[in-house]
Order: structure tokens, then C-alpha cells, then sequence
């Protein structure tokens, strides 16, 4: 594992760094090396010598060069901490295998020597843009530290591998490094180092399986039990109970915790007392590492490793590529377009590498059609295989050549790559939409047909329709292209146009459909234009045997008769991926729809899955009209904050919600936003939504907000504590891995597996996993075990759906929504009710209709709930709150985006309060990242292009420099779409910001970490 950390105090780095280290050696120095070609270039190898660390790490270099700040404040480097799972440090420390050492500090080279090659970059001026642009260096200066022991001293195998501020450009200068692809690459540098590091231990004879956590393939070694690897892990323990007081868990918090509980450093450690209780610790828990170890040197000294002894015995190349590939969870699939190779044609760990890279090539394209080649490589490695990242970048390297994978420039500079599938099919969307053009007769004739759409407005009780709305109604029914697409923002009124246009239809005797990617926004669409209502997939099923050429004469017929000049309306429809779409207008195009109206906005949250088609549309010569004017900001201080956002002016926007901005303490956002709830009038909070990016923070929220109702006597005295199914997001292809099963999870089968002995609408309990299978522990008793890699790899859904248990408690007037649903009953997902009465296990629970439903213990939608005091952003799309508190936090800079705050904000009519622990970091994660989806054709047409000179690049920039000057407008530019957070941007005012700024921001830092200056 590798995380990247700013070094934040170069004296304290250089003294912590450089002191006694434990018990690998007498001095730390001993265990310190210089690394990388900077160094090399400088002439400095072998250890480190303190006097030179202080000088290089304050910028001034051996040659005689100086690396200055900006602003007096100059940045010293970035900490890359290596460190290995405990069974490795077990058995090197404990066990005595130093062996395992040497194969550490070997494959941390290797990640660094990757580092230089793909990741290192620095600011050099371009001439023709008028500012600094990134140039791949290839080159660290790089002071290494080996230690052994965390702070409680127990075994833990580490590395401090200090990047030094400097890296030398092609024309011969030092510069400072440009740091933010560190940050971005950091998952990828710890897959490299994951693997390499893997490697390594199975050719010193040990057997290795996924650890529990296998985030970037971390591994075990076979054989050391998890009541050991806990024995010695009680500063895990201390660190992961730290975080969950505020309910945290991400990476980053978690370093926080560790940073937050550290103990101060033991100056003269008893290291033969220490030794002693290390293997009285090992006697308690049984921990009898010899026999490992002994089996491990009698493998190495034959070369043998478990891939060898895999195949032994195994005839033919194929075959033996086959063994190795289902050994790793994977299932070959015939025809695969990554794999073309007919099965030998590859050497068995050439095989396996390939279809590691398909594998991790599917997972990616279902939820972007277009991805990084960085993260290309992790989740390929992820898959554990007898192969490091040469063996993949050479893959990657040659489907390139192939044209199978195609990148946005030359192979070692990718930033995105995308398939030649994802390419053909969002060329098949736009080609069926072009083929409705001028194919069908208008709904209605344009003579007249604005008075009648004002007409059918003021019948249906509408206001009068705006000219946007107008034109769009006009535009739908009199146009002969049976593709319309209709664009506008948030709150302008998009479904309240189509409610004229739907009744005119439906005068014109032309059927009407209602549709949208959710159940309860299509429910709410269908009542706002009177018509039957379905959720897209759900309207796809009813016609799947039909699209499918599957049906007999008779359904085709009766699905013709349906759909035949029917208009069909899709409601938010940005939110509808690649796939999806394409689907729907082929069906269209089959049953001669009338018109498959197409209305949303490019600028709120895109789809789930791979693919922005709704955008790629507008980009063609289809029919589309456009709606501006915002109907939905009520208020002076709404009204400007949509207008900001609509000229995609953040900083303008975070400007109008100064004033009802709420600062607070890191993890005190969900308590201080619910308690400006709750101190609401009743009346006005129940029209108030507490709105979060993640599930987290929602989680958080809805707990806060409960505990303070609760206090003020609001809930009923009756309660249950139930235990409620929260759905894991998981891709099709990574239910086929190992790392979303986790034990306690719960697995619902949404097919039949008869080769396995499921049925669908069975679920079990996950109770173990091991040797690439998931045993279940049934709903009958039985247990049953999964094999992950046999799931299907070609359904249009899930084969599995996997939860996490979340137990939660529930009082009466507590306020709910449901997270399944039941059609039978009417219950849909996402809809809000309360709970009327709890009369023991039964729970009596009042619709957002009126309707009363009674819950007897055991109902299934009891699992199936959960509190809605708060709600996330992606289920707030579509719906509209007249007062608003938005949560958002700088450690969930993955969420903040500009998309998924402007989701937020508009949905407010009146007022919005922020409540955050850094308004000034969280505007520059909103500013860095849009929120879009990168498209196939995007990345295809960009290939012979540089990435920083694309069409209007020097027109944004512009626009961005006079807001924000230009470094920070470049570096904006460059880092859209990546989970970093800029160190230096400008003011406000497009002035560099002042050092006492700088300052703050760097205090800010210190009080949340309390000893972070002194390094890891």
C-alpha cells in the first residue's frame, strides 16, 4: 500500500526520518538510500547523509542550484509511505525471514522507477499559450528510510520515501515538481508496488491470497490466520475506532485517525524486551511461523511457486493459461474482443495478463466508457496473477497497436483510453437517432398550435407557458423527426412544457408514455402530464423479447398497436447511460413511435453507467430546443446563485452563500446541520431538505437529526431497532471478483445459477471467503458456496445484488424513505413516508399518499428502509425543496463536484445554508472537478490531438485566467475529472494568494493532524 502525503515541515521531516530505527539496525541511516534518477544525476547514492537531506529537502541542491517558492512559501516535497500487510512483517520480523525485507525495499524501487517514468511532471512556460504547461520529467530525487515497528510497537514493515520538491526538465534546469499527478497516480503506484511486491514473495516459495481490505491488490500470506494478523494489530484498531466516532472510513480520514491517536516516539526502546513479547504474543495466539517458513525455502531452493505447482501435470498452453486464469477468478469468455488470440496463441502468463486486462477493461466500461491508463493498470493488477505491471502495460500496449484499445495520444502519455466497442456503440446511438430525421407526420399543424398548447396550460391549472416553454411545445408537436431533445437547467419548467404537449397528443388520438430513470420522478412525471408512467428499465423489459426479435407475430403486433405515433417522454434523461439509450430509440425506431421526446440537462449529474449520449445528441442535427428561464428561485439570493451557475461562475456562486455559510469543526457538519433543522418552525422544516454528496454524510445526517428530535420529545415513545439492507455499489464484472464480499454481507440472487444451485430470490449470509469462494450461509440453514468468477459476464442487469447490514433505529414520527420497491403495494424507491405506529415488531407506516400500510415483523420492505431526514444529491435530482442546508465536506473531495453542487443548490426555491469544515477547499474541489463523463467518441477524436490544445482550449483558458490567473486556470483545466485537490490556488480575486493565507490554510491542516509537522 502507498499513500502520498505533503511534507508539510522539512526540519522535522529530516529529524524524524533520521533517528534510531527500532530494531532493523543500530541508526536509521544504516536503512536509508538515495533513489531515482534525479539522484543520480546529482551524484548522490548509497545512505543518506543528514546534513545533505536538510539541504536538498529546503531546495538547494548539490550543483549549486536552488529551487525557489512562490510567495516566500516554497513546498518541501511529497511523502510516497510504503508499507506491506502484517503476515509479510510477521514473518520477517517475528519469523526472521529477512528475505522478505530485501523484497520490500526491491519492489518499492520498482513503484518508484514506475513513478518516474508515468507520473513525475514539472511547469515549463509555453510560448504559444503564455503560460506553464506540464512536462514528464522522468526523473526523483528521492531520500528512502526503512523502518520496522509502528507506535505501538509491534511489527510493521515500512518505507518513507521522501520526494524531494526538484526534478530536472528536458532543457537541463531544476524545477519544482508539479505534484498533483502523485495524488491521482497514488492507487496506481500502490497496485505497482502491490504486485511487484507479490512477485517477489511467491518466488520465495510462500503462497499468497487477497487480504480482507484488497483495495489495489493487497495481499496476505497464506497460512497466517486473521487472529494473528489482529494480535498485532492493535494500532489498526486504535485508528479505525478513532475515525468511527465520526462515522469516517475513507483513506484519507483514516490517516487523519492515525495522525489524530499517535503516540510519541519511544526514544530508547527495550529491543530484546520488545523481541521477547513479540513471541509470547506469537505462543498466546498459536502463531507457529517455522513450518511457513521452512515449506517456503524448500519451494525456492526447487523453484517452485504456486503458479508452477498449478500447472504441473497441466498439457497444452492453453489449458494451463485456463487453469491459471480460473486460479485468479477469472472465466475466458468466447469471442471477447480484448482477447481476440485463439486459445494457445498466448503463453499461460501472457493469457492470464490478457484477460486481467479485459477483465478490469469490462469493470471500468460500465461505468465510464472512456478511463485513465492508470486506472486501467490497478484494476488489472487488482485481479492478482502471476504477472506485474510490465506484463500489463505490454498488453495495453498492444491492443493499442491493434486498435482495440484507443487512447487520446501517444501510448506512454494516455490519459484516457476507451474500446473499440464503446466507440462503435455511441456511434450506434447517434446513428439510430439520425435515423428518425424527417421519417414521422407532426403531432399536430403549426397554425394554432401555441394558442392551443396556452389553452391545454391554463385547462390543466399551469401558469401561462414562457417563451421557452412555448417554442418548446410547438417544436415537438409540428416537427417531422421523431427525435426531439429539449435542454434546460434546473427549475425552468422542462415537464411542466410537456404537460400541454402530452393532452394535445392525446386530442390527436396519439397514445402517451411517461418515462424516467427512476420510478418516483417517472410517477411524478406521469402526473404532471396525465399520462401511464414506467421507469425506463422497466419499459424496456415490457418490450425486451420484441427489441430482442424474440416475440411471436401476435406481440409484435400488440407492441406496434401500443407504440405506433405514440409520444414517449423522458424525463431527466441525462441520466441515461450509452446503453440504455440506445436500446430505447431502437425500439422507437421499430414500432414507428411518433416521438421520443428526450429532456434533461447537460450540466446536473450524468448516468451511473458508461456514457453521456444525452449530451453527444445535442451535438448532432437533431431537432432541440432549449428552456432558460428559471422558474424555480424564489428569492434575490436563489435567483443569483442560478445565475452564477448557469454562467458556470463557482466562485461567484460560493460568493452568494458567504453569508449563510456555516463553518465547522472537521466531523461536526452533520450534528451543526441538523440542529439548524431542527430549530426550524415545524412547518418551515418540513419543507426543508438536509442535503449530502455521499452515503456517508447522509448517514450521518439522518442519525443526527433523529437524536435531536428525539430530545425535543418530537418522536413517539414507541421505537424498534431493525436491521436494514444497504446496497453496495459493484459493477457486473467486479461481482465476479472477490473484493465485494465481505463477511456479514448479505447476497441477493437476481438469476438463476443452476450450475451453481441458486435460484433467483435466494440471498445468503457471506461467512467466509476464501481460495477464490464465497461461502453463504442460506436463508434455510444450509450453507452453499459461490464461485463469483462462474457469474454470467453478458446480462443487461446484475446477477447479484450484495448489501451491507446496517442496524438503525426507528421511532414513531420518524420521517423514511424506501430503498426497494414493491409494485404491489405501490411502494416505490426513493419515495418519503413516515411511521405511523409501532405496536411491537409491527410497524404501521403512512405513504406519501395518505395510504396507511401495516409492516408485520418479517415483511421484507422492513430491511428494505431507511431515515430521510437527509438525502443524497443523486436521489434529489428531479425534486424541488423550498429551503435547503447543503452538507459538504473537504474530505469527500471525490463527491465535490461542480455537477453534484449544482444539483444541490438548485433544487432550493428560497434559501440555502452551507454547512462545511473549509469553505475554501471545498469551492476548489467543486472548481477542479465538473462531474462529466468523458465519452468514447470524445477520447477517439482526441488521439491525434494534444489533450491541453483541444478546440476552444485557448478561449477557456482566457476566461478561467481573467477569473482565477493563469497558473491556477491552467492547472484547472488539466485536473478536471481527477480526485486531487490543487495546493495553491489563487484569491478570489485572480491575485496570488497572500502567505498569511497560505498560512491558515496550513495551520488549518496542523490542528486536524496535531503532529503532522513532524512527518509520518
Amino acid at each position: 500500500m502507498i499513500h502520498v502525503n505533503a511534507v508539510t515541515s522539512g526540519a522535522g521531516t529530516v529529524e524524524y526520518l533520521t533517528q534510531d530505527n527500532y530494531y532493523t539496525s543500530d541508526q536509521a541511516l544504516d536503512s536509508s538510500e538515495w533513489l531515482g534518477k534525479g539522484a543520480a544525476a546529482l551524484g548522490l547514492s548509497g545512505s543518506v547523509d543528514k546534513d545533505m537531506f536538510a539541504a536538498v529537502i529546503e531546495g538547494k541542491l548539490p550543483d549549486g542550484s536552488e529551487i525557489q517558492g512562490k510567495d516566500g512559501v516554497r513546498r518541501f516535497g511529497d511523502e510516497l509511505h510504503f508499507s506491506v500487510s502484517k503476515s509479510v512483517s510477521l514473518l520477517a520480523l517475528v519469523g526472521g525471514d529477512k528475505r522478505l525485507i530485501e523484497a520490500f525495499t526491491e519492489s518499492a524501487k520498482v513503484a518508484l522507477k514506475w513513478a518516474e517514468k508515468n507520473v513525475v511532471e514539472a511547469r515549463v512556460w509555453d510560448k504559444e499559450l503564455g503560460t506553464a504547461v506540464p512536462e514528464r520529467t522522468g526523473n526523483l530525487l528521492v531520500a528512502s528510510f526503512l523502518h520496522d515497528v509502528n507506535r505501538n510497537l509491534e511489527p510493521h514493515l515500512h518505507i518513507h520515501a521522501v520526494g524531494i520538491n526538484a526534478t530536472q526538465t528536458a532543457d537541463g534546469k531544476w524545477r519544482a515538481v508539479h505534484n498533483p499527478e502523485f495524488y491521482r497516480a497514488q492507487h496506481a503506484m500502490s497496485a505497482v508496488h502491490n504486485s511487484e511486491m507479490r512477485a517477489r514473495v511467491e518466488a520465495l516459495g510462500y503462497e499468497t491470497v487477497p487480504a480482507r481490505e484488497a483495495v489495489d491488490g493487497a495481499f496476505e500470506i497464506r497460512g497466517v490466520s486473521r487472529e494473528v494478523i489482529e494480535a498485532f494489530s492493535t494500532r489498526r484498531a486504535e485508528v479505525v475506532a478513532e475515525a468511527a466516532k465520526d462515522g469516517r472510513s475513507s483513506a484519507r480520514e483514516l490517516e487523519l485517525a492515525a495522525l489524530a491517536t499517535r503516540k510519541g516516539k519511544e526514544m530508547d526502546p527495550d529491543i530484546a524486551g520488545q523481541k521477547e513479547r513479540w513471541q509470547e504474543t506469537a505462543k498466546r495466539v498459536g502463531f507457529d511461523h517455522k513450518p511457513l517458513i521452512d515449506k517456503a525455502l524448500a519451494r525456492s531452493s526447487a523453484e517452485q511457486t504456486v503458479w508452477t505447482r498449478l500447472v504441473a501435470g497441466i498439457r497444452g498452453i492453453g489449458a494451463k493459461g485456463m487453469a491459471i486464469a480460473s486460479a485468479i477468478g477469472l472465466t475466458p469468455k468466447d469471442k471477447d474482443p480484448l482477447v481476440p488470440e485463439r486459445l494457445g496463441r498466448l503463453e499461460p502468463k501472457a493469457f492470464a495478463a490478457a484477460q486481467a486486462v479485459a477483465s478490469a477493461a469490462r469493470e471500468l466500461g460500465e461505468r465510464e466508457a472512456a478511463f485513465s491508463r492508470n486506472d486501467l493498470i490497478r484494476h488489472s493488477l487488482e485481479r492478482q496473477g502471476p504477472f506485474t505491471v510490465e506484463a500489463i502495460e505490454a498488453r495495453i500496449e498492444q491492443l493499442q497497436q491493434r486498435g482495440l484499445l484507443i487512447g487520446s495520444g501517444p501510448a506512454d502519455r494516455d490519459r484516457m483510453l476507451t474500446t473499440q466497442q464503446a466507440v462503435a456503440m455511441e456511434n450506434k446511438v447517434v446513428a439510430l437517432a439520425l435515423a428518425g430525421k424527417d421519417s414521422v407526420e407532426p403531432i399536430a399543424e403549426r397554425d394554432g398550435v401555441v394558442a392551443r398548447l396556452q389553452e391545454q396550460a391554463r385547462a390543466i391549472g399551469l401558469r401561462r407557458l414562457n417563451q421557452g416553454q412555448e417554442k418548446a411545445g410547438a417544436d415537438i408537436l409540428t416537427s417531422r423527426d421523431r427525435i426531439h431533445l429539449v435542454q434546460g437547467g434546473a427549475g425552468v419548467g422542462k415537464s411542466a412544457a410537456l404537460a400541454p404537449v402530452a393532452a394535445i397528443a392525446r386530442e390527436e388520438g396519439r397514445n402517451v408514455v411517461a418515462l424516467s430513470h427512476v420510478g418516483r420522478i417517472a410517477r411524478e412525471f406521469g402526473e404532471k402530464t396525465a399520462a401511464p408512467a414506467s421507469t425506463v428499465d422497466g419499459f424496456l423489459a415490457r418490450y425486451a423479447r420484441v427489441l430482442g426479435g424474440s416475440a411471436s407475430a401476435e406481440r409484435v403486433a400488440e407492441a406496434r398497436e401500443e407504440l405506433s405515433g405514440a409520444l414517449v417522454m423522458v424525463d431527466e434523461a441525462s441520466q441515461i447511460g450509452t446503453d440504455r439509450l440506445a436500446r430505447l430509440i431502437d425500439l422507437a425506431n421499430q414500432m414507428h413511435v411518433g416521438r421520443l421526446v428526450l429532456a434533461g440537462d447537460i450540466k446536473q449529474l450524468p448516468a451511473i453507467e458508461a456514457g453521456k449520449p444525452f449530451a453527444q445528441l445535442q451535438g448532432q442535427d437533431l431537432g432541440r430546443s432549449d428552456i432558460a428561464e428559471n422558474l424555480r428561485a424564489q428569492t434575490p439570493q436563489m435567483q443569483a446563485l442560478n445565475r452564477a451557475l448557469g454562467d458556470g461562475d463557482i466562485d461567484q456562486a460560493f460568493k452568494e452563500l458567504k453569508a449563510a455559510t456555516t463553518e465547522v469543526a472537521p466531523g461536526e457538519i452533520p450534528k451543526t446541520a441538523a440542529n439548524i433543522w431542527v430549530d426550524l418552525p415545524k412547518d418551515q422544516r418540513d419543507s426543508t431538505v438536509l442535503l449530502a454528496a455521499g452515503r456517508a454524510m447522509r448517514s450521518a445526517g439522518n442519525a443526527e437529526a433523529q437524536k435531536a428530535l428525539a430530545a425535543r420529545g418530537e418522536l413517539g415513545a414507541n421505537s424498534i431497532r431493525l436491521d436494514v439492507l444497504d446496497r453496495v455499489t459493484i459493477t457486473r464484472e467486479g461481482a465476479r471478483q472477490l473484493k465485494g464480499y465481505h463477511e456479514g454481507r448479505v447476497v441477493a440472487f437476481q438469476t438463476n445459477l443452476p450450475s451453481q444451485k441458486f435460484q433467483r430470490g435466494e440471498r445468503g449470509e457471506v461467512v467466509d471467503v476464501s481460495d477464490g469462494k464465497v461461502e453463504l450461509h442460506m436463508g434455510d440453514g444450509e450453507l452453499r458456496t459461490l464461485d463469483p468468477s462462474r457469474l454470467p459476464a453478458n446480462l443487461k442487469h446484475d446477477a447479484v445484488t450484495i448489501f451491507e447490514r446496517k442496524s438503525i433505529g426507528l421511532h414513531e414520527q420518524d420521517r423514511i424513505r424506501w430503498t426497494a420497491k414493491d409494485g404491489e403495494r405501490g411502494l416505490l424507491n426513493g419515495d418519503i413516508a413516515h411511521v405511523e405506529r409501532i405496536d411491537g415488531g409491527k410497524v404501521t407506516i403512512k405513504a406519501g399518499d395518505g395510504k396507511l400500510h401495516e409492516l408485520p415483523q418479517g415483511d421484507s420492505m422492513l430491511e428494505r428502509l431507511d431515515l430521510a431526514y437527509a438525502i443524497n444529491v443523486h436521489v434529489a435530482q428531479g425534486m424541488t425543496a423550498k429551503d435547503g442546508i447543503i452538507m459538504m465536506s473537504e474530505r469527500e473531495r471525490a463527491l465535490n463536484s461542480t455537477a453534484s453542487f449544482l444539483v444541490a443548490v438548485t433544487r432550493i426555491a428560497e434559501h440555502a445554508t452551507l454547512v462545511t469544515d473549509n469553505p475554501d477547499r471545498v469551492q476548489r474541489q467543486v472548481e477542479t472537478r465538473t462531474g462529466e463523463k468523458t465519452s468514447a467518441m470524445d477520447v477517439s477524436q482526441a488521439k491525434t490531438k494534444s489533450p491541453d490544445h483541444y478546440p476552444g482550449f485557448k478561449e477557456d483558458l482566457q476566461k478561467l485566467s481573467d477569473k482565477l490567473g493563469p497558473e491556477y486556470a491552467m492547472a484547472v483545466l488539466q485536473n478536471r475529472e481527477r480526485d486531487i485537490t490543487l495546493e495553491k490556488p489563487a484569491s478570489r480575486s485572480g491575485i496570488s494568494r497572500s502567505q498569511d493565507e497560505l498560512a491558515r490554510d496550513r495551520e488549518r491542516d496542523l490542528e486536524r493532524a496535531r503532529d503532522l509537522e513532524r512527518g509520518r
